[in-house]
């Protein structure tokens, strides 16, 4: 697992200090979604575990060709489970256990953990011990996406190494040499905040596809073409985090739309102005349901958020009719 390019810089200074004077037990990389935090962490738990002192991971050593096989006794990656939003207590008593076992092949043991914020108060708890104590040679490599959500004791028991995005043209570059031409590679980067990867993703997983479907079904119910059952079950059919991310950018658009921002610096671009007059908006109305919006995302992305979805897109959809009709009673005003 290589490190992308615009985390060169990065790299090197890790390289230097690990060599100079070690690297702490714990870091917590930060930065947006789809800029490569993982692919770093990962480049970097080879290089821990490799069995030479070099720059890179070797590639050769018995641990990197374990590495390379995915079965490494020295490595263990902590995620949520597959239909799980959360990381339990049970997953971080696994790392504990881990850590306080002796490494088997490499000079250290090395603990992947993404993303921090979705632990919930039990694993966060469970974590602390380990972080205040560390086991032996070992090393955390923790990831987030909202360094705000982490508990300020995770945070203060960490050293956070900052993720920056690369620049638009490095991006745009990048996502050209994986086969993309610039017409659809630069509405990817807008759609995703210039994240490449989740640009990347975005384009592969033919998001696209399901954003646009999603955009119809908004368009028809703001023109009274569909009834709200019909919108609402039809967002229902699509991952409701996606759904409530692109409705909190198509407000935020709106917000920027009404204040005089230029289309170059909107997500969503030509859509919003297919919606309603922007120039017409009850800023009021649009900051509560901005508000609301974000609730339930800021939910969603810490793992929690039991929700009635059908119910809960219903009250949204309703609350964007007035929006709309208020919109074009000031404009016929």
């Amino acid at each position: 697992m290589s490190v992308q390019p615009w985390h060169q810089d990065v790299w090197h200074e890790l390289v230097r200090r690990q060599q100079s004077s070690g690297l702490p037990h714990a870091l917590l990389l930060t930065g947006l979604e789809g800029i490569g935090k993982h692919q770093l962490a990962l480049h970097a738990a080879q290089w821990l575990l490799c069995l030479r002192d070099e720059a890179e991971p070797c590639g050769a050593c018995h641990s990197c060709q374990l590495w390379a096989a995915g079965s490494h006794p020295d490595f263990m990656l902590c995620q949520p489970e597959d239909g799980s939003r959360q990381i339990r207590i049970d997953a971080i008593r696994k790392i504990n256990n881990f850590l306080a076992q002796t490494p088997q092949i490499s000079r250290c043991q090395v603990v992947s953990l993404r993303p921090v914020e979705v632990m919930n108060t039990n694993a966060a708890n469970a974590l602390l011990k380990t972080l205040e104590e560390p086991a032996g040679e070992s090393f955390l490599l923790l990831e987030t996406e909202r360094f705000g959500s982490v508990l300020p004791t995770i945070r203060s028991r960490c050293q956070r190494l900052q993720l920056s995005p690369p620049g638009q043209s490095e991006a745009l570059s990048w996502l050209q040499q994986q086969g993309f031409a610039v017409d659809v590679a630069e509405p990817a980067l807008r759609m995703n905040h210039q994240a490449p990867l989740k640009a990347l993703d975005w384009l592969t997983r033919e998001q696209s596809t399901q954003q646009q479907r999603w955009f119809d079904l908004l368009r028809q119910w703001s023109l009274g073409q569909i009834p709200l059952q019909a919108a609402a079950e039809g967002w229902n059919k699509l991952e409701f985090q996606d759904v409530t991310s692109w409705f909190y950018s198509i407000l935020s658009d709106c917000l920027k739309a009404k204040l005089g921002i230029s289309a170059q610096q909107l997500v969503f671009t030509d859509q919003v102005f297919q919606l309603l007059p922007c120039a017409t908006l009850n800023p009021a109305k649009l900051i509560t349901l901005q508000h609301k919006v974000q609730a339930v995302l800021g939910q969603l992305l810490s793992g929690g958020g039991n929700y009635n979805k059908q119910l809960l897109l219903e009250s949204l959809l309703l609350d964007w009719q007035q929006i709309v009709q208020d919109s074009h009673r000031g404009e016929h005003a």
